[in-house]
């Protein structure tokens, strides 16, 4: 299969107008599709090292909001907890009635990584 030109791949005829707000395709090679976050790590949960934390603090950090000074541990502890319950009160990922909590889901990580890593 040859290579299409824009004008070809969005069917563009003489004399070649393309008009305000015509959504137009762009041929090449495709990106792999739109950005995917790792793996939920199953058991991830505040207080606790195993499985580790470091993944979701370096998400944090590099989203801003974990402090940049905070080293990377396996442990979930206060510093990690707060960053996550001001990042889940932000995005109205806290359980009902909890606008502290320091626990980040699924929603929550999906979210977290998109924002640090799918730009």
């Amino acid at each position: 299969m040859g290579k299409f030109s824009p004008r070809q791949a969005n069917r563009i005829k003489k004399p070649f107008v393309i008009k305000a707000g015509q959504k137009l395709t762009i041929p090449g090679k495709s990106s792999g599709g739109p950005y995917a976050a790792p793996p939920f790590p199953e058991g991830l949960a505040p207080g606790r090292s195993a499985p580790s934390a470091r993944s979701l603090q370096k998400a944090l950090k590099d989203a801003g909001w974990l402090d940049r000074s905070v080293p990377l541990a396996d442990a979930y502890g206060p510093q990690t907890q707060e960053a996550a319950a001001a990042f889940n009160r932000k995005h109205n990922l806290f359980a009902t009635g909890r606008p502290t909590d320091p626990a980040i889901g699924r929603r929550g990580w999906n979210l977290l990584h998109e924002l640090a890593y799918g730009k």
